[in-house]
């Protein structure tokens, strides 16, 4: 392609150069008409080889503007391929671990069935049972978020308000959640969506569990080209420095951890605030929009 223009340009030349040549062709032709005629031919050539020209450009712009178009969609292809290849290991963990867990329990119920120790038996049972209804939850969870049709951050704001407010409503604690009207029209990967709906999901669990709150408030809003989510509820709070592992009255067990780690996936910044002055604690997500 690139000789065919190489020799375009020398064509035109040669034209430019035979014009001049007509032109001082001879004044006989002149008065004959003759020179109308060559110059008329010579023109015509030259608009022909124009238009040449332009359909080779064209079609240039229209095979790199298609290669263009195929790289960004196997691109596309190649990332959302990967988000559910690691859905689909994370799945697979938490199914392994959570069966592993029910099975041991179970074998313990039974030790203690045939002990008849009918205290031990019964809170073995509630731990199955707790352990079941937060599997069946979870897998809830990823299937909302590999959804297409949640593709758009309007679905995020139902799903938060009925996982929260029902439980809010049944512990008496007022629950908030104002919308911000940009954000429903927003579209993020599923794995921004997923990991910032279960950070919510942990720390309103933490604040139901712990905090010993009248009120929680949410915000997920768009400032300063971030998307921000902030869980703020009124409770007892904790102290950050005395944070131990075996310390089940703050969030410094498997929720901080895993809050934490789910910020990492997705590149955003986690940031939480809290003292044991009852100011409560507040648990801020700023994820960059690229």
């Amino acid at each position: 392609m690139m000789n065919d223009l190489g020799k375009l340009k020398m064509q035109r030349i040669v034209l430019v150069f035979f014009m001049l040549f007509l032109c001082s062709f001879s004044s006989d032709a002149d008065q004959n008409g003759g020179l109308s005629r060559y110059a008329s031919l010579a023109h015509r050539i030259f608009v022909q080889a124009e238009i040449r020209a332009f359909y080779i450009l064209l079609a240039f712009f229209i095979i790199i503007l298609g290669i263009i178009l195929y790289r960004y969609r196997i691109k596309e292809l190649l990332n959302r391929q990967e988000v559910r290849n690691r859905i689909a290991v994370d799945l697979h963990d938490n199914i392994g671990s959570t069966l592993s867990s029910i099975s041991v329990y179970s074998q313990v119920a039974k030790i203690y069935q045939q002990q008849q120790n009918d205290y031990q038996l019964n809170k073995v049972l509630d731990t199955i049972g707790e352990t079941a209804s937060e599997m069946i939850s979870e897998m809830g969870d990823i299937v909302w978020a590999i959804n297409p049709k949640n593709d758009h951050m309007s679905s995020i704001y139902s799903r938060m308000d009925s996982y929260a407010r029902p439980v809010c409503k049944a512990m008496d604690i007022a629950f908030d959640l104002p919308v911000d009207p940009k954000v429903p029209f927003l579209k993020v990967e599923m794995n921004v969506r997923k990991n910032i709906y279960l950070i919510f999901k942990e720390a309103i669990n933490n604040s139901l569990k712990y905090a010993g709150c009248k009120a929680i408030q949410v915000k997920l809003y768009l400032k300063d080209g971030s998307l921000i989510l902030t869980v703020n509820d009124d409770g007892t709070g904790f102290q950050q420095e005395e944070r131990t592992e075996h310390d089940e009255h703050t969030l410094s067990g498997n929720g901080l951890r895993n809050m934490k780690m789910r910020a990492e996936e997705i590149n955003a910044q986690l940031k939480i605030t809290s003292a044991k002055n009852g100011s409560g604690t507040l648990i801020e997500v700023r994820y960059k929009i690229p």
